[in-house]
């Protein structure tokens, strides 16, 4: 999987077109490219590919595309893509490998700092090669909250921010930088935006739920779930209280 992450660096590298796709909006034509060369790394390992751009696919001459039991790695090929396009440096590739146990390890490279997260379901989480820990917050009055989405309302935080790319959003509650991330959109993204940096978290130790008590982890396409993370249970209880309806 990072092989997949460092050949959409070196797309990033040689663009030049920050246009539209014309495909959808908030598409770029970079996220084709990126999502293109993603699915070349992972068919040749043998992977299904739940892909933000091009849906569930699998390997040509294959049957793995259709196979339930295959294992499938779930990848955002760029993740902050409009971050990237503006030059605001908080933009990552995120992939996670589900089997049938759920996810089994994720990645998020973020291409603006070269910062390398990776998480082993049972082994733990690293950063550049150094195991991660999320902060001790508890105390939602005292945190530093990362959002995605206008927030409804305070709802409690000491600061918040709003850097606008979920995967290494959570990456930083993985690794203490901040200490909780909520998505404020009801229906929120899709499951590539969350699932590997989600891994990440639990190994590093962090706290995870979704707003409206549905499972994380899905293979639908067309789901949308709403993640809320924190560096304690504790905290994820208060942020909790305060985002729900």
């Amino acid at each position: 999987m990072l092989a997949a992450a460092d050949a959409v660096a070196q797309v990033l590298a040689a663009n030049t077109d920050w246009g539209a796709s014309g495909l959808r909006d908030g598409q770029y034509a970079v996220d084709l490219d990126a999502d293109a060369v993603c699915l070349d790394v992972l068919y040749g390992a043998g992977y299904r590919v739940l892909s933000e751009e091009s849906g569930v696919t699998g390997p040509r001459n294959s049957d793995s595309a259709t196979s339930g039991s295959a294992a499938i790695v779930v990848v955002d090929p760029l993740d902050g893509s409009t971050n990237a396009s503006r030059g605001v440096p908080w933009y990552a590739s995120a992939l996670c490998l589900v089997d049938d146990d759920g996810p089994a390890a994720g990645v998020v490279v973020n291409h603006a700092t070269g910062e390398r997260f990776v998480g082993v379901r049972g082994g733990g989480a690293e950063r550049d090669g150094r195991p991660i820990k999320p902060s001790d917050a508890t105390d939602l009055g005292q945190a530093l909250l990362g959002v995605s989405g206008l927030p409804p309302r305070h709802l409690g935080w000491m600061q918040f921010r709003a850097l606008g790319a979920s995967a290494p959003d959570i990456c930083a509650v993985a690794c203490g930088v901040t200490d909780a991330w909520c998505d404020m959109v009801d229906d929120g993204p899709g499951v590539w935006d969350s699932l590997a940096s989600l891994l990440i978290l639990d190994e590093a130790g962090g706290a995870s739920a979704e707003v409206f008590g549905r499972e994380l982890c899905t293979l639908d396409h067309a789901a949308r779930r709403s993640p809320v993370v924190a560096a304690t249970p504790e905290l994820l209880a208060a942020v909790l209280r305060h985002r729900r309806p």
